[in-house]
């Protein structure tokens, strides 16, 4: 066979494949951000230490009078949220504090919190993450489940990794 036509040929077939593995990979985020993700799965995913995951929280901050209580539990972030989460109330900039604001980062893959897992506001929020799954269930559920919780502000985490110059 005549080199050309063969290289042809192979190039033809790589092109075909990498159209495929394209649309799949499409499909399949598709299909996650269908599929909610459990408190037990997310506390599974948060152990991991080879899985790279932000946890948006979508509450509103915190009361706007600091003499307000709130009447139900987990209206606000810092009546308490999933640790490390970062609060982006209603995925809104202009609610959010400035230095939560900094960290996030819309191509991580990324597990959307409310107060009950409200479908509306996940698919408002999913709009601006690329791979983005909602908490079957919100706070409420990780609560429910009895994992770990902090209180109070946000804090962003502090500068790690090490080893190399800057």
């Amino acid at each position: 066979m005549n080199p050309k036509i063969e290289r042809a040929i192979y190039i033809g077939v790589i092109l075909i494949l990498a159209v495929l593995l394209v649309s799949f990979g499409k499909k399949e985020i598709q299909l996650q951000k269908e599929i909610p993700v459990t408190a037990d799965e997310l506390y599974k995913k948060i152990a991991n230490p080879n899985v790279t995951l932000q946890i948006i929280d979508v509450r509103p901050y915190e009361p706007a009078d600091e003499d307000e209580e709130s009447d139900e539990d987990f209206v606000y972030y810092v009546d308490g949220h999933i640790p490390n989460s970062i609060p982006f109330p209603d995925c809104d900039e202009s609610k959010t504090p400035k230095e939560a604001l900094e960290h996030i980062n819309p191509y991580l893959p990324t597990i959307i919190v409310s107060r009950d897992g409200n479908p509306e506001i996940f698919k408002k929020c999913a709009q601006k993450f690329t791979i983005v799954q909602n908490l079957k269930g919100g706070i409420i559920a990780w609560d429910d489940a009895g994992y770990p919780e902090e209180e109070d502000e946000y804090t962003p985490p502090a500068a790690g990794g090490g080893g190399g110059c800057l």
